[in-house]
């Protein structure tokens, strides 16, 4: 029966809603928040929406008046709540404009409405902007806030009155693994992939918190009312957890890593620049381990990061004005020790620091774009020195991934090899399996072609990867290079022998030459010996030397030196 309930054989009536309860309900249903208010600005009905979009805490809910409930958003700087209150108050007076429509600098992405909707009552109207004047608002993919939109909110929540300015967190968040989706399963399935971690981010958070995606697989947290640094560690630990785990996206099971860095206001800075800049730092130092970390921002930090920006910089000095030179280990049979050729190992001689190894300073020029230039560099600089070396006595070169980027360098060798006169055969390029699968068919291509004009090609590392004995199937190589951890494990036993044994029989059988670096003891070559491993390279034959040593070397090597 309508508006009856049956409870234990009795009936009852059943209360109908209240009007208030009525107006609540509809309210709800509208895509803009809306609060109302009567001629004395105090507050009636404030929409969950209009909630949200002001990003008020529970309790802010519950203000009496307009201007305390727009007092309360950390989201409206102090001269938009004045504008907006003074429209409101403007609104209910007899000889006012009873409406109005406000798009206020102090509160980016939101604009205003001011309506009468009853008599004695008006309503504020809040609209989120697709797009704001400085060209950011909600991000196209994944509909969050952009990074101009999280940038303007945190400036406004940072400019609040000291009365109400509370604590504030900026967490980035780091996604790392979208981009091998995006090359093993397409673009369609990353931005799937990162609509997704964007539901979980969403739903991780309370209402009154903001998540934006800044860039690429990088989003942000802006989280309110941040009391203690336990609430923004809590709420990073949860992030963690979630994104971390394994999501089914078009039928594929895809997992990512996320790494978070958190700065809070006011301990960690008070301007907004500054806690996105602390945060990433934290972010950085958060380790990609297991599924994921965190990392809360230090001051150790920040020498760190001050130290990097000063070492970046004189890297890049260092690559105008030349301060790098190359320094050259031997190469010998076994078990003659005869020298047959030498690696080219690039150092730096930096002014302050002094001369500096290859893993101080190549990272930090990969991620500069610094390669390509370096790589050029040390080519040239090998190939003319070994036209000093007697024949037919050879020079190592490594190469780094940039150097495949464009396709070209075949023709660049070449040109090399024709400047310097140095034939192609007493050059040998080193290449690791990271770098061919970095670069994919484009580098086994342009190897092939170097290859085939005479040029050697080794694989450096060799055994070291997941692929290796994958590599040999697709490309010729000339030359395998026993890993130096596997040549100093020999004397302790366990499995580097067979290995060593093995990588010394694939050789023999594929015709390919194989060469064990790192050697530096007695009981290693011993052992190199007895597993038929047919050259080596390391400090028991000599370290590598400045060009201005060569010839000494040369002439000591020349002659058999080992039985």
């Amino acid at each position: 029966m309508d508006g009856m309930a049956e409870a234990g054989g009795a009936t009852k009536p059943h209360k109908p809603p209240g009007r208030g309860q009525l107006a609540a309900a509809a309210l709800e249903t509208l895509p803009d928040g809306v609060v109302s208010f009567d001629p004395d600005l105090r507050v009636g009905l404030v929409s969950g929406r209009a909630a949200a979009l002001l990003g008020l805490q529970r309790t802010a809910r519950n203000a009496q008046g307009i201007s305390d409930l727009l007092d309360a958003s950390p989201r409206l700087d102090r001269e938009a709540v004045t504008v907006l209150a003074g429209a409101c108050l403007t609104a209910t007076l007899p000889d006012g404009e009873p409406e109005a429509d406000l798009r206020l600098a102090g509160a980016p992405g939101l604009r205003f409405g001011i309506r009468r909707a009853t008599v004695g009552t008006w309503v504020l109207a809040i609209t989120p902007e697709t797009v704001l004047a400085g060209g950011g608002g909600i991000d196209p993919l994944t509909g969050l806030s952009d990074r101009a939109m999280f940038e303007a909110r945190l400036a406004a929540a940072l400019d609040r009155p000291a009365r109400r300015r509370g604590g504030c967190g900026v967490l980035l968040v780091d996604l790392e693994g979208i981009r091998a989706v995006n090359q093993v399963l397409g673009h369609a399935i990353g931005e799937d992939l990162l609509r997704a971690a964007a539901r979980r981010l969403q739903a991780a958070v309370r209402d009154g918190d903001l998540v934006a995606r800044m860039a690429g697989e990088e989003f942000a947290v802006l989280q309110g009312e941040v009391t203690d640094a336990g609430q923004a560690a809590a709420l990073a630990a949860r992030l963690v957890d979630l994104l971390g785990r394994a999501y089914l996206i078009a039928g594929e099971t895809v997992v990512v890593t996320p790494r978070i860095g958190i700065a809070l206001a006011p301990a960690d800075g008070a301007e907004a620049a500054l806690l996105v800049r602390r945060a990433a730092m934290a972010r950085h130092e958060a380790p990609a381990e297991g599924h994921g970390t965190w990392r809360r921002f230090s001051p150790e930090m920040d020498v760190r990061w001050q130290e990097a920006r000063l070492m970046e910089a004189a890297l890049r000095r260092a690559v105008a004005e030349g301060e790098f030179e190359l320094h050259y280990q031997p190469q010998v049979t076994l078990p003659e020790g005869i020298v047959t050729g030498f690696e080219a190992l690039i150092r730096w001689r930096h002014p302050e620091r002094g001369l500096l190894a290859p893993a101080a300073f190549l990272p930090m020029a990969e991620r500069l774009g610094l390669m390509r230039r370096i790589g050029v560099w040390v080519l040239r600089e090998a190939c003319e020195a070994a036209m000093r070396w007697p024949a037919p006595l050879s020079v190592a070169v490594n190469l780094a991934p940039a150097q495949f980027e464009d396709g070209r360098l075949p023709e660049t060798v070449a040109a090399l090899l024709k400047e310097c006169g140095l034939p192609a055969h007493r050059l040998e390029l080193e290449v690791t399996e990271t770098v061919l699968l970095a670069t994919g068919d484009a580098a086994l291509a342009q190897l092939l072609a170097l290859r085939e004009a005479g040029v050697r090609i080794a694989m450096d590392d060799f055994g070291t990867g997941h692929s290796s004995l994958t590599q040999l199937r697709v490309f010729p190589f000339d030359r395998l290079k026993i890993d130096r951890s596997f040549v100093k494990d020999l004397p302790l036993g366990g499995d580097a022998p067979a290995i060593v044994r093995a990588v010394a029989g694939l050789g023999r059988s594929l015709g390919i030459a194989v060469i064990a670096e790192g050697v530096e003891t007695e009981a290693q070559l011993r052992e190199l010996l007895a597993e038929g491993c047919e050259a080596a390279q390391g400090y028991l034959f000599g370290r590598p030397v400045p060009e201005s040593q060569m010839p000494a070397l040369i002439d000591q090597l020349r002659a058999p030196a080992l039985t």
